[in-house]
Protein backbone atom coordinates (compact mmCIF):
# COMPACT_ATOMS: atom_id res chain seq x y z
CA UNK A 1 0.00 0.00 0.00
CA UNK A 2 2.78 2.45 0.90
CA UNK A 3 4.72 1.80 -2.32
CA UNK A 4 1.53 2.13 -4.38
CA UNK A 5 0.69 5.45 -2.70
CA UNK A 6 4.20 6.75 -3.26
CA UNK A 7 4.29 5.79 -6.94
CA UNK A 8 0.93 7.45 -7.64
CA UNK A 9 1.63 10.69 -5.83
CA UNK A 10 5.26 11.14 -6.82
CA UNK A 11 4.07 11.33 -10.41
CA UNK A 12 2.65 14.77 -9.64
CA UNK A 13 6.11 16.11 -8.75
CA UNK A 14 7.52 15.28 -12.21
CA UNK A 15 5.08 17.46 -14.16
CA UNK A 16 7.55 20.35 -14.52
CA UNK A 17 10.84 18.46 -14.78
CA UNK A 18 10.96 18.88 -18.57
CA UNK A 19 11.08 22.68 -18.18
CA UNK A 20 13.81 22.66 -15.54
CA UNK A 21 16.60 23.40 -18.02
CA UNK A 22 15.36 26.99 -18.42
CA UNK A 23 14.28 27.38 -14.81
CA UNK A 24 15.51 29.68 -12.10
CA UNK A 25 16.84 27.44 -9.35
CA UNK A 26 17.89 27.58 -5.72
CA UNK A 27 19.66 24.78 -3.86
CA UNK A 28 21.29 24.61 -0.44
CA UNK A 29 21.84 22.49 2.67
CA UNK A 30 21.84 23.96 6.18
CA UNK A 31 23.87 21.97 8.73
CA UNK A 32 23.13 22.81 12.36
CA UNK A 33 24.50 21.77 15.76
CA UNK A 34 23.42 22.96 19.20
CA UNK A 35 23.00 22.35 22.92
CA UNK A 36 19.86 22.77 24.98
CA UNK A 37 17.62 21.70 27.85
CA UNK A 38 14.01 20.50 27.96
CA UNK A 39 11.85 19.91 31.04
CA UNK A 40 9.73 17.17 29.38
CA UNK A 41 10.78 16.52 25.76
CA UNK A 42 8.63 13.40 25.22
CA UNK A 43 5.60 14.69 27.19
CA UNK A 44 5.72 11.71 29.52
CA UNK A 45 3.95 11.55 32.87
CA UNK A 46 5.96 11.83 36.07
CA UNK A 47 8.10 14.34 37.92
CA UNK A 48 11.70 13.50 36.89
CA UNK A 49 11.40 14.32 33.16
CA UNK A 50 14.00 17.02 32.36
CA UNK A 51 17.15 16.42 30.31
CA UNK A 52 20.02 18.27 28.66
CA UNK A 53 20.55 17.42 24.99
CA UNK A 54 22.84 17.87 22.03
CA UNK A 55 21.16 18.18 18.65
CA UNK A 56 22.45 17.94 15.08
CA UNK A 57 20.24 18.48 12.03
CA UNK A 58 20.30 19.08 8.31
CA UNK A 59 17.78 20.88 6.11
CA UNK A 60 18.08 20.62 2.34
CA UNK A 61 16.11 22.57 -0.26
CA UNK A 62 15.99 22.51 -4.06
CA UNK A 63 13.49 24.64 -5.97
CA UNK A 64 13.05 25.70 -9.55
CA UNK A 65 10.50 27.81 -11.39
CA UNK A 66 9.63 28.91 -14.92
CA UNK A 67 6.94 31.16 -16.33
CA UNK A 68 4.51 28.21 -16.26
CA UNK A 69 5.62 26.05 -13.35
CA UNK A 70 7.17 25.92 -9.90
CA UNK A 71 8.51 22.91 -8.01
CA UNK A 72 10.35 22.40 -4.73
CA UNK A 73 11.89 19.49 -2.83
CA UNK A 74 12.89 19.72 0.83
CA UNK A 75 14.13 17.43 3.58
CA UNK A 76 14.74 17.93 7.30
CA UNK A 77 16.44 15.32 9.50
CA UNK A 78 17.66 15.61 13.08
CA UNK A 79 19.11 13.55 15.91
CA UNK A 80 18.78 14.61 19.54
CA UNK A 81 21.08 12.94 22.05
CA UNK A 82 19.70 13.29 25.58
CA UNK A 83 22.36 12.95 28.24
CA UNK A 84 19.99 11.15 30.60
CA UNK A 85 16.88 9.02 30.40
CA UNK A 86 15.85 9.32 26.74
CA UNK A 87 18.98 8.32 24.78
CA UNK A 88 18.86 9.19 21.03
CA UNK A 89 15.70 10.38 19.30
CA UNK A 90 15.28 11.12 15.60
CA UNK A 91 12.71 13.19 13.69
CA UNK A 92 12.39 13.98 10.01
CA UNK A 93 10.16 15.66 7.45
CA UNK A 94 10.34 15.21 3.67
CA UNK A 95 8.21 17.17 1.20
CA UNK A 96 7.78 17.77 -2.53
CA UNK A 97 5.25 19.93 -4.35
CA UNK A 98 4.65 21.20 -7.85
CA UNK A 99 2.28 23.42 -9.78
CA UNK A 100 2.16 23.77 -13.58
CA UNK A 101 -0.02 25.64 -16.07
CA UNK A 102 -0.61 23.09 -18.84
CA UNK A 103 -2.71 25.54 -20.86
CA UNK A 104 -4.23 29.00 -20.64
CA UNK A 105 -7.24 27.56 -18.80
CA UNK A 106 -5.87 24.58 -16.83
CA UNK A 107 -3.41 24.20 -13.97
CA UNK A 108 -2.34 20.91 -12.36
CA UNK A 109 -0.65 20.53 -8.99
CA UNK A 110 0.45 17.91 -6.52
CA UNK A 111 2.36 17.37 -3.31
CA UNK A 112 3.66 14.54 -1.18
CA UNK A 113 5.08 14.41 2.35
CA UNK A 114 6.56 11.87 4.72
CA UNK A 115 7.41 12.62 8.35
CA UNK A 116 8.47 10.87 11.53
CA UNK A 117 7.79 12.62 14.83
CA UNK A 118 7.66 11.98 18.57
CA UNK A 119 5.88 14.01 21.22
CA UNK A 120 4.98 16.73 18.71
CA UNK A 121 8.62 17.82 18.38
CA UNK A 122 8.30 18.96 14.76
CA UNK A 123 5.73 21.57 15.78
CA UNK A 124 8.55 23.68 17.28
CA UNK A 125 11.14 23.47 14.47
CA UNK A 126 12.06 26.39 12.19
CA UNK A 127 13.52 26.11 8.71
CA UNK A 128 14.82 28.76 6.34
CA UNK A 129 12.41 30.77 4.16
CA UNK A 130 13.76 30.26 0.61
CA UNK A 131 13.02 32.90 -1.99
CA UNK A 132 11.80 30.28 -4.48
CA UNK A 133 9.57 28.34 -2.12
CA UNK A 134 6.27 27.39 -3.74
CA UNK A 135 3.42 29.44 -2.32
CA UNK A 136 -0.23 28.35 -2.59
CA UNK A 137 -1.84 29.31 -5.89
CA UNK A 138 -4.87 31.54 -5.28
CA UNK A 139 -7.05 29.17 -7.33
CA UNK A 140 -6.21 26.18 -5.11
CA UNK A 141 -8.33 25.74 -1.96
CA UNK A 142 -6.26 25.97 1.19
CA UNK A 143 -5.62 22.69 2.97
CA UNK A 144 -6.18 22.94 6.72
CA UNK A 145 -4.12 20.34 8.57
CA UNK A 146 -6.08 19.22 11.62
CA UNK A 147 -3.64 17.97 14.26
CA UNK A 148 -4.56 14.93 16.34
CA UNK A 149 -3.40 15.74 19.90
CA UNK A 150 -3.93 12.12 21.01
CA UNK A 151 -0.78 11.24 19.05
CA UNK A 152 1.45 13.33 21.28
CA UNK A 153 0.72 11.37 24.43
CA UNK A 154 2.32 8.27 22.88
CA UNK A 155 5.94 7.40 23.61
CA UNK A 156 6.46 5.84 20.18
CA UNK A 157 7.44 7.52 16.94
CA UNK A 158 4.55 8.43 14.65
CA UNK A 159 4.94 8.25 10.87
CA UNK A 160 2.70 10.01 8.36
CA UNK A 161 2.76 9.57 4.58
CA UNK A 162 0.43 11.86 2.66
CA UNK A 163 -0.11 13.33 -0.76
CA UNK A 164 -2.61 14.87 -3.14
CA UNK A 165 -3.07 15.66 -6.81
CA UNK A 166 -5.51 18.07 -8.39
CA UNK A 167 -6.43 20.34 -11.23
CA UNK A 168 -8.01 23.76 -11.57
CA UNK A 169 -9.89 24.68 -14.75
CA UNK A 170 -11.11 28.13 -15.81
CA UNK A 171 -14.68 27.75 -17.06
CA UNK A 172 -15.01 31.44 -17.97
CA UNK A 173 -13.20 34.69 -17.21
CA UNK A 174 -14.93 34.68 -13.79
CA UNK A 175 -15.60 30.99 -13.00
CA UNK A 176 -13.26 28.14 -12.12
CA UNK A 177 -13.62 24.50 -11.03
CA UNK A 178 -11.05 22.71 -8.86
CA UNK A 179 -10.86 19.01 -8.01
CA UNK A 180 -8.47 17.40 -5.52
CA UNK A 181 -7.94 13.79 -4.44
CA UNK A 182 -5.54 12.74 -1.70
CA UNK A 183 -4.57 10.01 0.71
CA UNK A 184 -2.64 9.64 3.94
CA UNK A 185 -1.29 6.71 5.88
CA UNK A 186 -0.51 7.06 9.60
CA UNK A 187 1.32 4.36 11.52
CA UNK A 188 2.79 4.24 15.01
CA UNK A 189 5.83 2.10 15.84
CA UNK A 190 5.33 -0.65 18.41
CA UNK A 191 1.50 -0.69 18.53
CA UNK A 192 0.79 -3.84 16.43
CA UNK A 193 -1.34 -1.82 13.96
CA UNK A 194 -4.06 -1.03 16.52
CA UNK A 195 -3.65 2.73 16.04
CA UNK A 196 -2.72 2.79 12.33
CA UNK A 197 -5.14 4.04 9.71
CA UNK A 198 -5.47 4.74 5.99
CA UNK A 199 -7.51 7.74 4.81
CA UNK A 200 -8.72 8.75 1.34
CA UNK A 201 -10.16 12.20 0.76
CA UNK A 202 -11.31 14.51 -1.98
CA UNK A 203 -12.92 17.86 -2.70
CA UNK A 204 -14.67 19.60 -5.58
CA UNK A 205 -14.84 23.40 -5.57
CA UNK A 206 -16.52 26.01 -7.73
CA UNK A 207 -15.45 29.68 -7.48
CA UNK A 208 -16.83 32.85 -9.04
CA UNK A 209 -14.88 36.11 -9.06
CA UNK A 210 -17.21 39.00 -8.20
CA UNK A 211 -14.49 41.65 -8.36
CA UNK A 212 -10.73 42.00 -8.42
CA UNK A 213 -10.71 41.61 -4.63
CA UNK A 214 -13.62 39.22 -3.90
CA UNK A 215 -14.31 35.60 -4.90
CA UNK A 216 -17.14 33.39 -3.60
CA UNK A 217 -17.87 29.72 -4.17
CA UNK A 218 -19.00 26.32 -2.92
CA UNK A 219 -17.07 23.22 -1.96
CA UNK A 220 -17.95 19.55 -1.40
CA UNK A 221 -15.53 17.57 0.79
CA UNK A 222 -15.45 13.86 1.63
CA UNK A 223 -13.13 11.34 3.29
CA UNK A 224 -13.13 7.66 4.17
CA UNK A 225 -10.83 6.12 6.79
CA UNK A 226 -10.10 2.44 7.47
CA UNK A 227 -8.84 1.12 10.82
CA UNK A 228 -8.05 -2.30 12.25
CA UNK A 229 -10.82 -4.71 13.37
CA UNK A 230 -13.11 -3.67 10.53
CA UNK A 231 -13.63 -0.12 11.78
CA UNK A 232 -14.18 2.77 9.36
CA UNK A 233 -15.34 6.38 9.22
CA UNK A 234 -17.02 8.08 6.24
CA UNK A 235 -17.73 11.81 6.16
CA UNK A 236 -19.17 14.10 3.48
CA UNK A 237 -20.45 17.67 3.50
CA UNK A 238 -20.77 21.01 1.65
CA UNK A 239 -19.20 24.40 2.41
CA UNK A 240 -19.77 27.96 1.23
CA UNK A 241 -16.43 29.71 0.64
CA UNK A 242 -15.13 33.24 0.24
CA UNK A 243 -11.70 34.64 -0.62
CA UNK A 244 -10.85 38.33 -0.34
CA UNK A 245 -7.89 40.65 -0.89
CA UNK A 246 -8.37 43.02 2.04
CA UNK A 247 -5.46 45.34 1.25
CA UNK A 248 -2.24 45.04 -0.72
CA UNK A 249 -0.48 42.10 0.91
CA UNK A 250 -3.35 40.90 3.13
CA UNK A 251 -5.47 37.94 1.95
CA UNK A 252 -8.33 36.24 3.81
CA UNK A 253 -10.20 32.98 3.16
CA UNK A 254 -13.17 31.39 4.93
CA UNK A 255 -15.39 28.34 4.58
CA UNK A 256 -18.59 27.44 6.44
CA UNK A 257 -20.79 24.35 6.16
CA UNK A 258 -21.57 21.01 7.76
CA UNK A 259 -20.36 17.40 7.61
CA UNK A 260 -22.34 14.18 7.92
CA UNK A 261 -20.24 11.38 9.45
CA UNK A 262 -20.96 7.65 9.71
CA UNK A 263 -18.80 5.62 12.09
CA UNK A 264 -18.67 1.84 11.65
CA UNK A 265 -17.15 0.17 14.72
CA UNK A 266 -16.75 -3.26 13.07
CA UNK A 267 -16.32 -6.10 15.56
CA UNK A 268 -16.58 -3.60 18.44
CA UNK A 269 -20.21 -2.74 17.54
CA UNK A 270 -22.05 0.45 18.52
CA UNK A 271 -22.18 2.15 15.09
CA UNK A 272 -23.13 5.84 15.13
CA UNK A 273 -23.67 8.87 12.90
CA UNK A 274 -23.67 12.65 13.39
CA UNK A 275 -24.04 16.00 11.61
CA UNK A 276 -21.55 18.66 12.73
CA UNK A 277 -20.63 22.24 11.89
CA UNK A 278 -17.54 22.62 9.68
CA UNK A 279 -15.56 25.85 9.29
CA UNK A 280 -12.08 27.09 8.42
CA UNK A 281 -10.43 30.42 7.80
CA UNK A 282 -7.09 32.11 7.26
CA UNK A 283 -5.57 35.58 7.27
CA UNK A 284 -2.14 35.92 5.66
CA UNK A 285 0.31 38.60 4.57
CA UNK A 286 3.43 38.03 2.48
CA UNK A 287 6.02 40.75 1.90
CA UNK A 288 9.68 40.54 0.88
CA UNK A 289 10.97 40.79 4.46
CA UNK A 290 7.93 39.75 6.48
CA UNK A 291 5.44 36.89 6.45
CA UNK A 292 2.52 36.28 8.79
CA UNK A 293 -0.31 33.78 8.57
CA UNK A 294 -3.06 32.83 11.03
CA UNK A 295 -5.45 29.90 10.54
CA UNK A 296 -8.42 28.41 12.39
CA UNK A 297 -10.40 25.25 11.71
CA UNK A 298 -13.28 23.27 13.18
CA UNK A 299 -13.57 19.94 11.40
CA UNK A 300 -14.77 16.40 11.85
CA UNK A 301 -11.65 14.29 11.45
CA UNK A 302 -10.36 10.77 11.86
CA UNK A 303 -8.29 10.33 15.00
CA UNK A 304 -5.68 7.85 16.11
CA UNK A 305 -8.24 6.49 18.61
CA UNK A 306 -10.56 5.49 15.76
CA UNK A 307 -13.29 8.02 16.45
CA UNK A 308 -14.82 10.70 14.23
CA UNK A 309 -14.28 13.55 16.66
CA UNK A 310 -15.00 17.22 16.05
CA UNK A 311 -11.62 18.91 16.45
CA UNK A 312 -10.63 22.56 16.63
CA UNK A 313 -7.23 23.96 15.70
CA UNK A 314 -5.84 27.47 15.60
CA UNK A 315 -2.34 28.64 14.77
CA UNK A 316 -0.17 31.50 13.62
CA UNK A 317 3.28 31.76 12.05
CA UNK A 318 5.47 34.84 11.80
CA UNK A 319 8.78 35.62 10.09
CA UNK A 320 10.59 38.96 9.85
CA UNK A 321 14.02 39.99 8.64
CA UNK A 322 15.08 42.71 11.06
CA UNK A 323 18.20 43.70 9.13
CA UNK A 324 20.60 42.32 6.57
CA UNK A 325 21.91 39.88 9.20
CA UNK A 326 19.14 39.45 11.80
CA UNK A 327 15.80 37.64 11.59
CA UNK A 328 13.15 36.29 13.97
CA UNK A 329 10.52 33.57 13.64
CA UNK A 330 7.64 32.56 15.88
CA UNK A 331 4.78 30.08 15.86
CA UNK A 332 1.84 29.34 18.13
CA UNK A 333 -0.81 26.65 17.85
CA UNK A 334 -3.54 24.88 19.76
CA UNK A 335 -5.27 21.63 18.76
CA UNK A 336 -8.23 20.23 20.64
CA UNK A 337 -9.96 16.94 19.90
CA UNK A 338 -13.71 16.62 20.34
CA UNK A 339 -15.31 14.77 23.20
CA UNK A 340 -14.59 11.03 22.90
CA UNK A 341 -16.68 8.58 24.89
CA UNK A 342 -14.36 6.62 27.19
CA UNK A 343 -15.84 4.42 29.94
CA UNK A 344 -19.11 6.29 29.72
CA UNK A 345 -17.66 9.81 30.03
CA UNK A 346 -16.64 12.47 27.50
CA UNK A 347 -12.88 12.95 27.24
CA UNK A 348 -10.89 15.62 25.42
CA UNK A 349 -7.25 16.08 24.48
CA UNK A 350 -5.58 19.44 23.85
CA UNK A 351 -2.07 20.21 22.62
CA UNK A 352 -0.51 23.68 22.98
CA UNK A 353 2.72 24.74 21.28
CA UNK A 354 4.60 28.05 21.36
CA UNK A 355 8.05 28.58 19.84
CA UNK A 356 10.35 31.45 18.92
CA UNK A 357 13.73 31.77 17.24
CA UNK A 358 16.37 34.47 16.69
CA UNK A 359 19.03 34.06 14.01
CA UNK A 360 22.16 36.19 13.41
CA UNK A 361 24.34 35.83 10.32
CA UNK A 362 28.07 35.86 11.04
CA UNK A 363 28.98 35.71 7.35
CA UNK A 364 27.38 34.51 4.12
CA UNK A 365 27.45 30.87 5.23
CA UNK A 366 27.70 30.82 9.03
CA UNK A 367 25.00 31.94 11.47
CA UNK A 368 24.21 31.53 15.16
CA UNK A 369 20.98 31.71 17.08
CA UNK A 370 18.73 30.54 19.86
CA UNK A 371 15.25 29.00 20.12
CA UNK A 372 12.76 28.73 22.98
CA UNK A 373 9.72 26.44 23.16
CA UNK A 374 6.75 25.77 25.42
CA UNK A 375 4.50 22.72 24.89
CA UNK A 376 1.61 21.37 26.93
CA UNK A 377 -0.63 18.31 26.57
CA UNK A 378 -3.86 17.77 28.48
CA UNK A 379 -5.33 14.31 28.04
CA UNK A 380 -6.95 11.37 29.78
CA UNK A 381 -5.80 10.86 33.37
CA UNK A 382 -3.01 12.91 34.96
CA UNK A 383 -1.61 15.45 32.48
CA UNK A 384 2.07 15.27 31.53
CA UNK A 385 4.25 17.98 32.99
CA UNK A 386 4.66 21.21 30.99
CA UNK A 387 7.62 21.16 28.60
CA UNK A 388 9.77 24.30 28.60
CA UNK A 389 12.95 24.18 26.59
CA UNK A 390 15.49 26.01 24.52
CA UNK A 391 18.79 25.65 22.75
CA UNK A 392 21.61 27.66 21.19
CA UNK A 393 23.08 26.63 17.83
CA UNK A 394 25.51 27.23 15.00
CA UNK A 395 24.36 26.79 11.39
CA UNK A 396 26.49 26.41 8.25
CA UNK A 397 25.14 26.65 4.69
CA UNK A 398 26.37 24.64 1.72
CA UNK A 399 25.21 25.82 -1.70
CA UNK A 400 23.35 29.00 -2.60
CA UNK A 401 23.64 31.74 -0.02
CA UNK A 402 20.88 34.11 1.06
Amino acid sequence: MRSHLLSCLLGATTLSISASAAAETQSYIDLQAGLGYSTNPLLVRGDDTGATFGRVSAYGYHGWSTERSATSLSAYVENSTYFRRYSNKQAFSLAANTSRAVSETMRVFGDIGFSGDFGGQLSSRFYGVPALSVTPDPTIPATVVVVDPDLYGLNERQYRLSGRIGTSVSLSPRDSLTGIVGAQRLFVSGNENDLDYMQYDGSLSWDRQLSERLTVGARLVAFHTNYSQGRSITSVGPQATVRARLTEGWDATAGLGFVYSRQNMGSLGDDKSSIDLSLDGSLCRALEFERICARVSRQTQSSVLGAASVSTTAGAEYYRRLSAKDSVQASASIARSGGLRVLGSSQRSTFYSLAGSYDRQINDRLSAGATATVRKLTSFGPDPKLDVGGNVYLRYRIGDVR
